[in-house]
């Protein structure tokens, strides 16, 4: 960021959002855990600022993060074995790396058309849990193969999970994940699925404009517990936002 726009945006960055959240008040060094809601309001500003231009642009801020990282920053030792087998399991430990305190995990495995890349578990579809982590991840597997790899995505929709196909290949004639994935070869799209009745309530105080520590306190749960009601109920209707929620409330006549 210091190299490509200069060092004194990239403290403005900082010194802007510090100002409204007390967390970027504390140094952070590249082994620091921030909260994931934090992180994600700091990324939010930041593709703002530098990278308005949306998907692809957050691809590209995803493969220089990880030329940046893997070749120059802390994770120049984290490749100890460039052979094909080998790469395919550091990738999918690279999750765990960035991502320490979570129940969401990346699975990666080598099969006929490519690296199959799968992500499960998320909190919630955010762009930067999708478009940056791919573009980062297809750009570690560019470092160190010989041939350019193109990213195909093989599910639909916008739920706590995602598939994609990092092939060699720019037009392959079958992404699809494999069986062993757990979803099933040839099904790309996510069921839809009918709500629990405390989905359905915890989606109703959504769309009343409260948060999860208020609707914790509403119904006596914890607040993860209500991130993780929440989330079930974004994966079961495609949804990957409150203000989608409270469309779809709004549309079922659930409102109020």
């Amino acid at each position: 960021m210091s190299r490509r726009f200069g060092s004194e945006a990239w403290r403005g960055l900082f010194r802007d959002v510090a100002t409204t959240n007390p967390w970027f008040r504390q140094p952070i060094t590249a082994s620091s855990l921030v909260p994931l809601p934090d992180f994600l309001a700091f990324h939010d500003e930041l593709v703002r600022r530098f990278y308005p231009e949306g998907k692809d642009a957050l691809l590209e801020l995803g493969a220089e993060s990880a030329r940046w990282a893997l070749v120059d920053g802390p994770l120049k030792r984290f490749v100890q074995d460039p052979e094909i087998t080998s790469l395919v399991a550091t990738v999918q430990n690279l999750w765990h790396r960035y991502f320490a305190e979570t129940s969401s995990r990346s699975e990666a495995s080598l099969g006929e058309s490519g690296v199959e890349f799968r992500v499960r578990g998320l909190p919630t579809w955010h762009p930067y849990l999708e478009y940056f982590v791919i573009g980062y991840t297809k750009e570690v597997l560019e470092i160190h193969c010989a041939n350019p790899v193109w990213a195909h995505r093989v599910t639909e929709g916008h739920g706590t999970a995602y598939d994609y196909l990092l092939s060699t290949d720019p037009v392959p004639a079958h992404p699809r994940i494999s069986e062993h994935a757990g979803a099933g070869r040839g099904r790309l799209l996510r069921a839809r699925k009918a709500l629990t009745a405390r989905e359905l309530e915890v989606l109703r105080l959504v769309g009343a404009g409260k948060t999860n520590r208020e609707i914790g306190c509403v119904l006596r749960i914890s607040e993860k517990t209500v991130q993780h009601h929440v989330a079930h109920a974004y994966d079961k209707l495609g949804l990957y936002s409150r203000a989608g929620a409270t469309l779809w409330l709004a549309e079922q006549g659930l409102l109020g």
